[in-house]
């Protein structure tokens, strides 16, 4: 019993070690990083979160460039204060990232369906023809999934935007789904109808335009990199093959 007793106190004393150990830095302290590192301080960069470790700080950036903006990782050494932009990996070979936000992802889901105990994540563009191919490929073979759905229209694909409207004026996750189906499984262009000017950038409605910013900033806090992109319950980035595989056992 003793010895029982004993390992549960170790265990305990471990995690509350384990979490002494990184610590999420306070907002008021970010500015004080700022100034560690010169290129901290370029105006196009800014310090959106830190979480402090023994010897250096994890830096979550946001990079804003004419083309957007881009989530990177960043490690700022506490004694030299030289900057590390890029990727880096434990002993054990685990990449060392920021923790994601559930919730900036979860406000970007335009509507779920499925009823499976697994949930993933689907950030897709409704005219993005890869898009189209893994909603024909994986069509009735997601049963074993809860599936939330973030669309996101692609800059260059000039016809998504409305689409991508159309959709969203379906009055319920249902009704939403079937809209997204469609467009990506029937190639339907009850969307043209949103259209008034095919030679001017569409614009979006109110509602719409403050979906597409939660979509955005989903696909920011999820470090998306192309069209579709899947991800479990837990944010890790999933490949097409680790979702449909699952079915053909």
């Amino acid at each position: 019993m003793r010895q029982i007793i004993f390992a549960l106190t170790a265990i305990v004393m471990l995690n509350s070690i384990l979490i002494a150990t990184e610590t999420v830095v306070d907002a008021a302290k970010l500015p004080d990083l700022k100034k560690m590192n010169a290129v901290l301080q370029d105006p196009a960069l800014t310090i959106k979160g830190a979480i402090e470790k023994p010897e250096s700080y994890i830096l979550r950036l946001v990079a804003k460039s004419p083309r957007g903006s881009q989530n990177i990782t960043a490690f700022l050494n506490k004694k030299t204060s030289e900057l590390y932009i890029g990727t880096a990996y434990d002993k054990k070979g685990k990449i060392i990232e920021f923790p994601k936000d559930p919730k900036i992802v979860k406000e970007g889901v335009a509507f779920t369906y499925g009823t499976g105990k697994k949930e993933i994540y689907l950030i897709t563009d409704p005219e993005c023809p890869y898009c189209s191919r893994f909603e024909k490929t994986s069509n009735g073979k997601l049963d074993d999934y809860t599936v939330h759905v973030i669309l996101f229209p692609l800059s260059f694909h000039k016809k998504s935007p409305a689409m991508t409207e159309w959709i969203m004026m379906g009055k319920d996750d249902a009704q939403k789904r079937a809209r997204f189906e469609e467009v990506m499984l029937k190639g339907s262009k009850k969307y043209t109808e949103l259209i008034k000017d095919a030679k001017k950038p569409f614009v979006y409605s109110t509602e719409a335009q403050t979906y597409i910013k939660k979509s955005e900033e989903a696909a920011r806090e999820l470090n998306m990199r192309g069209t579709p992109a899947l991800y479990d319950a837990e944010l890790n980035s999933l490949s097409q093959g680790e979702i449909l595989k699952v079915q053909k056992k």
